[in-house]
């Protein structure tokens, strides 16, 4: 049996040489570990520091003497809203309590605390071209469903991507909550009672109640994709409108009927009527369904089960979009009393220091040269 060949020196200075370099890696791993650990306890520092400084705020201006001097001391008002403008501020810097859904999905120990404030912007925007996406994948499924094939086959892909959409949503939307992003609770209801009702949709047989409420679903699952795909539209624009009027957060999201903003704008009260003809339009899915079950006396527990769920979501989206209104009509008449101290609405603290909000470069959506002062002359 012949020997092996003995190896030739290139071979052994290059095994040296890779050595070498993984031990090179090894130490900045460690220092990587460390630098992450050190960065964690400053977090913790931090959140900490930030609690003590939030009660601190809260118990001085609960005061009964802060409150009747700020009232008759203009200086003394402006102080307390750049304290109440800094502490929103801060607050916004850091990370949120998990909701107890998502440490139940993915752990208590899961990294969802996105840093830096980068890596933040860009899960958020990749979420809204997700929803962006599957909004143009719903109108098409359901034009094929109400008018091309009548088959269970798109039935099921739809329900499947229903259910898929609304679980992926919710977990995403927990995760931007943590990151800054404000989103109401209502929305995060309105995703749970959704996976219900699309499993529903999903497992229901296929009986003449089923194939009778089949096509007017379709039809209604059309018009609210493309008055979805028209809100987007609405919210994309006027998000960063208000973003480089320092009016909303770099992390406030597209979605519901709304974000947190006070402008009553023309764009949202056109809108507003076909978000009442599809919230009517689900209570009358609601009646549609329960009536059926009622009048048949029907043995599929599905029916009755998806029917309260359609009502439930059609009062709720009602309550939401009445809330919505009232509060930007309600900051919209007193949008002139505080524009002429304050450049910011309510609870919606200024961008960080040095973040570019006009031109090629604005922070965090980018316009071109120019738009910068379209913008400002919008509002």
């Amino acid at each position: 049996m012949a020997e092996p060949d003995a190896p030739t020196p290139d071979e052994i200075a290059k095994a040296a040489g890779l050595l070498a370099n993984l031990k090179t890696l090894e130490e900045q791993a460690a220092h990587f570990n460390e630098l992450v650990q050190q960065v964690n306890s400053a977090e913790a520092q931090c959140l900490k520091e930030l609690q003590k400084q939030r009660k601190a705020v809260k118990e001085f201006l609960r005061h009964k003497n802060t409150a009747t001097v700020a009232s008759s001391n203009n200086a003394l008002a402006d102080q307390l809203e750049v304290i109440r403008r800094k502490l929103q501020h801060l607050e916004y810097q850091f990370p949120k309590p998990a909701h107890i859904i998502l440490r139940l999905a993915i752990g208590s120990c899961a990294p969802v605390s996105l840093k830096p404030l980068k890596l933040r912007l860009q899960y958020k925007a990749e979420y809204e071209i997700f929803k962006l996406r599957f909004c143009l994948i719903f109108i098409a499924l359901s034009a094929m469903g109400a008018f091309v094939y009548h088959g269970r086959v798109i039935d099921a892909v739809y329900g499947f991507l229903t259910l898929y959409y609304y679980c992926t949503c919710v977990l995403r939307e927990h995760i931007l909550f943590v990151n800054g992003s404000r989103i109401r609770a209502w929305w995060f209801g309105h995703h749970y009672l959704s996976i219900i009702l699309s499993g529903l949709i999903l497992i229901t047989p296929a009986t003449p109640t089923y194939a009778s409420f089949r096509l007017p679903f379709y039809i209604f699952s059309l018009y609210i994709g493309i008055v979805q795909y028209l809100q987007y539209r609405y919210q994309k624009s006027r998000l960063y409108t208000l973003v480089a009027l320092d009016r909303a957060r770099p992390m406030d999201t597209v979605s519901g009927d709304g974000f947190f903003s006070d402008s009553l704008e023309r764009e949202f009260l056109l809108l507003l009527p076909f978000l009442a003809v599809g919230q009517l339009w689900q209570m009358w899915n609601s009646w549609f369904l329960l009536s059926t079950w009622k009048e048949n006396a029907l043995r599929e527990w599905q029916i009755p089960v998806a029917g309260a769920l359609f009502a439930i979501l059609g009062a709720g989206n009602m309550l939401s979009t009445l809330w919505t209104y009232l509060k930007k009509k309600q900051g919209y008449r007193a949008q002139g009393v505080r524009g002429s101290r304050f450049t910011n609405m309510p609870g919606s603290p200024p961008v960080s220091p040095g973040v570019v909000v006009n031109g090629p470069t604005a922070f965090p959506f980018p316009a071109p040269t120019g738009a910068a002062s379209n913008v400002s002359k919008s509002d």
